[in-house]
């Protein structure tokens, strides 16, 4: 279209754009974007994140919905207003990633950043930015390693049937280099390459940044919410306090969840309940967020 190819003509900045979409109409949980976790509206998390790795050209939050857009505003963020005809119940991710890139013309490499990962920190920014440099990328997902063996329920006769081991030869976790799970935290790709495959956020040459075993659950239901709240409580202690004054919006809420004490003890126990959770509820596999 006219505003595509504009946009391919375009000089182009030479950092990344980051990219976060943050639909008002969440079902699950209602205006789940801006759901205060430990007092903080979620999607500044990953605000706060991207802006201090240093590594954008800016970030920006992409909404169809003015409350959220103001948060984040505060949270230091570029507003962008999202077409509302992609941000309904059936559009993909991918169609607000085209609204935001086809208006933003300048934009030679993007970051989809989905703020259902709330414990995604500088650090794996700048780490996965110089992967995909480093290694000539087209596009970049990021992966949790994780040992724990998958089965399947076969059709018609209802057996079980192991998919990634063979239990005549049970590998000790020491011998085994688990299984890679896509976490859905954040993608960065080539806005060429994201365009020639059909509007596909992995295509090309794909390179994986593995994060630590914690950011394996996304939030798409409150038994997610809840236990990453307590592993966002541990994680970051009191800090989020200092991202700014949120108390006007409608999601302010007076109470805290979690204390914000750091307890080794406490996160060893929640990441062995993740890992539990995530693989036990059959939410292996990275589900693709409703952004």
């Amino acid at each position: 279209n006219f505003l595509a190819a504009k946009a391919t003509m375009a000089v182009k900045d030479a950092k990344p754009h980051a990219l976060i979409l943050a639909r008002g109409g969440s079902k699950g949980i209602p205006k789940k974007n801006i759901k205060l976790m430990n007092g903080v509206p979620l999607l500044v998390y990953n605000v706060k994140a991207a802006l201090a790795s240093g590594i954008f050209e800016r970030v920006v939050v992409s909404s169809d919905d003015p409350e959220i857009l103001a948060v984040a505003k505060v949270a230091g963020a570029v507003a962008f207003a999202r077409d509302p005809k992609t941000a309904t119940d059936k559009a993909s991710s991918e169609a607000g990633m085209v609204d935001y890139l086809d208006r933003a013309p300048s934009c030679a490499v993007c970051c989809h950043i989905q703020c259902t990962s709330p414990l995604t920190d500088k650090a794996d920014f700048s780490e996965g930015w110089s992967l995909f440099e480093r290694l000539g990328a087209d596009t970049l997902v990021t992966v949790v390693r994780a040992h724990r063996f998958l089965w399947e329920i076969l059709q018609p006769d209802g057996n079980a049937a192991p998919k990634n081991y063979e239990p005549v030869r049970r590998p000790r976790r020491q011998d085994w280099e688990g299984e890679l799970i896509e976490n859905g935290a954040f993608y960065f790709f080539k806005v060429d390459v994201f365009r020639a495959a059909g509007n596909s956020r992995l295509a090309g040459k794909i390179v994986a940044h593995e994060m630590a075993e914690e950011t394996l659950m996304e939030i798409d239901s409150m038994v997610d919410w809840k236990v990453i709240e307590l592993l966002a409580a541990e994680k970051f202690g009191d800090e989020p306090m200092s991202w700014g004054d949120y108390s006007a919006f409608s999601t302010a809420q007076p109470k805290r969840f979690g204390s914000g004490s750091k307890s080794g003890g406490v996160g060893v126990v929640l990441v062995g309940a993740v890992a539990a959770v995530a693989f036990g509820a059959g939410i292996a596999f990275a589900r693709a967020a409703k952004s």
